[in-house]
């Protein structure tokens, strides 16, 4: 079965992504009302730009000085070098990619702290925080600001308490994830709105990517394809338009151009030579690329800057020397 694309022509019904085409002003207004408010009970707080942007400015500069002594700083590698199996990010036929960019956001966050000295990493479900920001509903869409006040205040929930990911969902999955509301509240994130469109958010986007934070985005340019460009990186096509949620989870540097990785949730359709061994669940972005994709008819951003909760002075006090244990450095 197929669908019309009047930007696009005809794709296969597993190419959409079902958020809603617009901001949903009441979730927006929502998430912001939540912005700067501490909890004292540890949940990790959403954060202002204006407060956060400081932050990631430090951020940047600590991991470019780690990234100039020669390493490379990617989750993938990070997973790796701690025997941690990628897992599948394919949505499959359901409209949950805010669901997936969610959970990989979780997930990949959590592998950049354990390379700075957090203590343990679980694979998330993607379905369970999703549906239950939906009360239950399998059908259509949901927003990005609902989605990550989602897993700002009810957490995520792993799969070793839910199960496995599924487009199904039963009357036993549901009993699951209501007797696991207490685990998942062990794995909540805090999460900032990046505000601006085009250059502005890209820049945004690109200064949290050198931070080695990841940034879930729900936008309507869509990426067509990929090819290996003349830095034998796996570079993004940009074409047409979708509504769809998706992750920036990466950054590197080569010959002097700046690449920052992405990553879809339908599965290993990206092929092609890549010098970083990246997933091919995604692929790179440069700069320019970053901007055109970041100026479709909307754009809607958040950087999670913190997975895991409650608060635990250990893991925000971060080691960047054992870095030094996870991969080689790059000649």
């Amino acid at each position: 079965m197929t669908r019309l694309n009047t930007n696009y022509g005809y794709v296969p019904d597993e190419d959409y992504g079902f958020i809603p085409e617009e901001f949903v002003p009441e979730d927006v207004a929502e998430f912001d009302a939540m912005t700067d408010k501490y909890d004292p009970t540890g949940q990790p707080a959403i954060v202002s730009w204006d407060s956060f942007e400081y932050f990631v400015k430090e951020r940047s500069a600590e991991m470019d000085k780690i990234r100039a002594a020669g390493w490379i700083v990617l989750w993938w590698v990070i997973a790796k070098t701690c025997g941690i199996p990628l897992w599948s990010s394919n949505q499959g036929q359901l409209g949950s990619c805010a669901g997936w960019s969610a959970a990989n956001g979780h997930m990949i966050t959590v592998l950049y702290q354990k390379m700075l000295g957090a203590f343990r990493f679980v694979l998330i479900n993607p379905l369970a925080m999703w549906v239950r920001t939906k009360n239950w509903s399998m059908s259509g869409g949901q927003s990005m600001s609902k989605v990550l006040m989602g897993g700002n205040q009810l957490g995520n929930y792993p799969v070793q308490n839910v199960g496995m990911y599924s487009t199904k969902l039963t009357r036993e999955t549901i009993n699951k994830i209501e007797s696991a509301t207490d685990e998942a509240r062990l794995h909540q994130f805090g999460a900032c709105r990046l505000p601006g469109k085009g250059k502005s958010l890209a820049e945004k986007i690109a200064l949290c990517l050198r931070a080695g934070l990841v940034v879930s985005i729900g936008n309507s340019v869509r990426v067509s394809g990929c090819k290996v460009d003349h830095n034998g990186m796996r570079v993004a096509v940009l074409g047409g338009s979708w509504m769809h949620a998706t992750l920036f989870d990466g950054y590197v540097r080569v010959n002097g151009v700046d690449y920052f990785h992405w990553t879809n949730s339908h599965g290993d359709r990206y092929k092609g030579s890549d010098k970083f061994g990246s997933p091919e669940s995604g692929c790179w972005m440069t700069l320019e690329q970053l901007i055109v994709f970041c100026n479709g008819r909307y754009s809607d951003a958040f950087c999670i800057y913190r997975a895991e909760a409650p608060a635990d002075l250990e893991r925000m006090d971060f080691t960047p020397a054992t870095v030094n244990g996870f991969t080689e450095p790059v000649a």
